[in-house]
């Protein structure tokens, strides 16, 4: 029986992943469900550290876009993870430059009061990195693009050439990215920082 496996702190791995992707294309619901199970997580994640008032939007429209095209997509697990989080940050710039839109039309101020309480962004990746006890730093100790290089490495899991792919960086500059912001966490005194992958 094929089934989610191996399980970790964003997500799991699956196993006869080659098997299951097929079985997703042909639109399989099991095998569909078998990939939602291992990605929905960090994806969940990454998009709440992002937008915390529209994330599960944002997640239900990538997964929307994932199964148009998911017969389309070839290459391995870690090539599928790097592709939905491709397809997750493109919704959000979407969902941000239609944010934008509306800013510029008149509000009316009572509208201003349905806005939900932002949550705190330290909060939100004290969430997305569970093992950090200091993590509530973050946000307030990195520039944006820091904190975006670190949460797609440790809570997506994505390799450096991945998250330079996704951010349009080299994967040079992403490495630099990701030491500059994790000494400069290590200076503001956050200890115990998730380690990423050195791929």
């Amino acid at each position: 029986m094929i089934r989610a496996a191996a399980s970790y702190g964003g997500g799991t791995t699956i196993e006869d992943f080659e098997q299951v992707l097929e079985a997703a294309s042909a639109g399989a619901e099991w095998a569909a469900a078998l990939l939602f199970d291992a990605l929905q997580p960090s994806l969940l994640r990454y998009l709440r550290w992002e937008e915390p008032g529209a994330a599960d939007d944002l997640a239900g429209e990538t997964w929307l876009a994932v199964a148009e095209r998911i017969q389309d997509f070839t290459g391995d697990e870690p090539a599928l993870r790097a592709w939905v989080f491709s397809v997750a940050r493109r919704r959000l710039a979407d969902h941000r430059r239609r944010g934008a839109r509306r800013r510029t039309q008149s509000v009316a101020p009572e509208v201003l009061n349905e806005v939900p309480g932002g949550e705190d962004p330290a909060d939100l990746v004290l969430e997305a990195l569970s093992a950090q006890q200091a993590i509530d730093h973050l946000v307030a100790a990195l520039s944006p693009g820091q904190a975006e290089v670190l949460v797609l490495r440790v809570v997506a899991r994505l390799s450096v050439e991945d998250v330079a792919q996704i951010l349009g960086k080299r994967p040079g500059t992403v490495r630099v990215m990701e030491h500059r912001a994790l000494r400069r966490l290590s200076r503001e005194g956050v200890d115990h920082v998730p380690t990423t992958r050195t791929v």
